[in-house]
């Protein structure tokens, strides 16, 4: 069960209120997200992006320029070797477009996930040697393959690294020392935590400085770098937010024609209201990672960068289909893991960290099925399979755990690893499987509370206070996700009076408030749970009563249950027609 935090920050509301314009309930939100400042809290509800457009500081970033300028000047053969993940395509569309546009012949490749793993290495070094490429440029990845990247400047080849994962020092390449990324020591760039399309941004608006081209570009390639952000689950803060924030007011008509292309295959084009960062880690970004995940990732990129529009209708047909693909997948991979978890855990004691071998399970979805189940069992979680390098794992953390830290202190038993804090993957040998979930878990130091998922709640909240002018100030504390998570309000002490299910696995409740008003709130892929809670609850027989929707049927009234619910209300636009609707986020029977 999670625990609920009621948030009592202090602050003049009232006044702030009056200056900004907005409900005093937009500022409690953003007193609760520690803004607290009229100045800052003017910047935040703005959308500047000129951070956006920002490179000082960054590391290494004149070395970088001078060798990208160097291999124009000798006219050598260059590579750019990118990531299979969605920031990885983005990186490679971004440099791609970019550095073609400064006039260097370059060319890209993405490593297979299933035979060359993550990132650049010795083979494709070596053949892109063979092939006459005497340039390398990274995205993405690079900055924990020091024995490939090595290898490229022994073979004589220049290299660029771009790249924004967490530093490893033993793994760091130490012959090229135009390494770009925000997490070196020595990085003077004010925000740290931006996504590798984000670097290679970046990279461009420094090397096309006061090109008259690049002004046109620019707006089409800043669309990847803002996918890109959110995809890889970057926080939503500073420049971040900003970002994310301009490209969901242009997603429904983006420019890059083959990106149009895929939002009008997901009807964004044709959604009624605003379009949120779901729509892009839900819809967008899934599609574009399919392809590197069932196939190889060249297909996303080829359907940003083509230029005919057959290949982009074959192109992005294709990547629907992988998409649904992946989705069958998943899901019988979850179910999989969940077995697995009953078979070795029957009494449901979890320990404080999950690692599950899942031999059946495609090595492309490891990060998928450990991100399901850690949502449903609030623990860190590792899945792992078969693969050419022994068996390789993908792990998807909590708030209270930095999973890339965990595994630098077990680094003697893994042969390659790399990631953020919430995300990482990782290759070991089979038989050092158990030694890794021993040690883990050893040296986890998380507690009880730790393993507690926390609902904040931004304030007490009737339902009848809830305006569409409240709603609408609170639209403009959008996007909403990693680091400004969506507001949510409580209400206590409602009656529970009747339910119906929609859909699969989707149930919308209705309750009566002390007054006798009835407020009907949707709980979306949570019917099973709200009904086993109201069974355990009340009995055998109480579902018959919940969806009794009769003409003069009672309901549960008769019965007296009490419940308390932590929502987030919105705005259902559907055929010119506003409504005001709520989304259940968690309950309390009591």
């Amino acid at each position: 069960m999670k625990k609920w935090i009621l948030l009592r920050n202090g602050a003049d509301y009232d006044t702030l209120s009056r200056e900004l314009n907005i409900d005093p309930v937009a500022v409690r939100v953003m007193v609760n997200r520690g803004i607290t400042g009229l100045s800052d809290m003017r910047k935040y509800l703005s959308t500047d992006i000129s951070e956006t457009f920002a490179y000082e500081g960054l590391p290494n970033l004149d070395l970088a320029l001078e060798k990208i300028k160097e291999a124009k000047e000798k006219g050598l053969k260059s590579l750019i070797v990118g990531d299979y993940d969605a920031d990885g395509v983005c990186a490679v569309v971004i440099l791609m477009k970019g550095l073609k546009l400064f006039g260097l012949e370059c060319d890209y490749v993405i490593p297979n996930r299933l035979s060359d793993g993550y990132g650049i290495n010795e083979n494709i070094v070596r053949k892109a040697y063979d092939d006459g490429y005497r340039f390398i440029i990274t995205c993405d990845n690079g900055i924990s393959a020091r024995a490939s990247i090595d290898l490229a400047v022994d073979l004589g080849m220049e290299v660029v690294v771009t790249d924004h994962h967490t530093i490893t020092e033993s793994e760091v390449p130490t012959k090229t020392k135009a390494i770009v990324n925000p997490k070196l020591d020595g990085n003077a760039y004010p925000f740290t935590d931006i996504c590798g399309a984000q670097v290679a941004y970046k990279l461009l608006c420094a090397l096309l400085k006061g090109n008259a081209k690049w002004d046109a570009l620019k707006d089409e390639l800043i669309e990847f770098a803002a996918i890109a952000c959110v995809v890889d689950v970057m926080p939503l803060a500073n420049e971040n937010r900003n970002l994310v924030k301009y490209e969901l007011l242009r997603l429904k008509e983006p420019i890059n024609r083959g990106l149009k292309r895929l939002v009008e295959k997901n009807e964004l084009n044709a959604k009624e209201g605003r379009l949120v960062t779901t729509d892009i880690s839900f819809r967008i970004g899934p599609c574009i990672n399919s392809a590197g995940r069932i196939e190889v990732a060249d297909c996303s990129v080829n359907l940003f960068l083509s230029e005919s529009t057959e290949e982009r209708e074959a192109l992005s047909d294709r990547i629907i289909e992988l998409n649904n693909e992946r989705k069958e997948l998943t899901e019988r991979c979850v179910n999989d893991g969940v077995s697995k978890l009953e078979e070795l855990y029957p009494d449901g004691n979890l320990p404080n960290i999950i690692l599950l071998y899942l031999p059946d399970c495609h090595v492309a979805i490891c990060g998928l099925v450990a991100g399901r189940i850690r949502e449903n069992t609030y623990r860190p979680t590792f899945i792992f399979t078969d693969s050419n390098e022994g068996i390789t794992g993908s792990g998807r953390s909590i708030d209270e755990y930095n999973m890339i830290e965990g595994l630098q202190r077990c680094s003697d038993l893994l042969t390659k690893f790399g990631g953020h804090k919430q995300a990482c993957g990782c290759s070991l040998k089979k038989e050092d499987f158990d030694a890794l979930n021993e040690r883990l878990n050893a040296e986890s130091g998380l507690s009880e509370e730790d393993l507690t998922e926390k609902l904040l709640i931004d304030a007490d909240m009737p339902f009848g206070y809830v305006t569409e002018r409240l709603i609408n100030d609170l639209y403009k504390l959008e996007p909403f996700g990693n680091g400004n998570r969506t507001p949510v309000f409580a209400l206590r002490n409602l009656t529970l009076f009747k339910a119906k299910r929609v859909g699969e696995n989707h149930i919308f409740i209705k309750v009566k408030d002390a007054s006798g008003n009835v407020y009907e709130l949707k709980f979306w892929k949570k019917a099973d749970e709200f009904e086993k809670a109201l069974t355990d609850a009340e009995g055998e027989g109480v579902l018959t009563e919940l969806y009794d929707n009769s003409f003069n049927g009672s309901g549960l009234l008769n019965r007296d249950v009490r419940i308390s619910v932590s929502y987030y209300p919105g705005i259902n636009n559907y055929m010119d027609r506003k409504k005001i609707e709520f989304t259940l986020k968690d309950f309390r029977l009591q």
